[in-house]
């Protein structure tokens, strides 16, 4: 008899090793694809984001390029705009 129950024991064993390794080799199935996912998900995002900014590029440098303008051109109002009250002091007394 107790040869009999060990080996129901160990054909338990063998039974719950083999259960075992399928769950593990699932597992590391699910993990392998899921990098892989992962990393074609991060190609996307990346590809997505530098194909948008080759595109796009050339009409940001345009715009960057008329702000530029258009701050130079404010800038220099604002400093004839300081030496404004000076030359209009000099016609007033030149008309005197």
């Amino acid at each position: 008899m107790s040869e009999e129950f060990a080996h129901d024991k160990i054909d338990e064993l063998l039974d719950l090793t083999r259960e075992n390794n399928r769950i593990l080799r699932g597992m590391h199935r699910r993990m392998l694809w899921s990098q892989i996912f992962t990393f074609f998900y991060w190609l996307i995002i990346l590809g997505v984001a530098g194909w948008s900014y080759y595109t796009l590029q050339p009409y940001i440098a345009k715009y960057l390029h008329s702000y530029e303008v258009i701050m130079n051109t404010l800038n220099s109002v604002d400093q004839s705009s300081k030496s404004l009250p000076a030359n209009l002091q000099e016609i007033l007394d030149k008309v005197r």
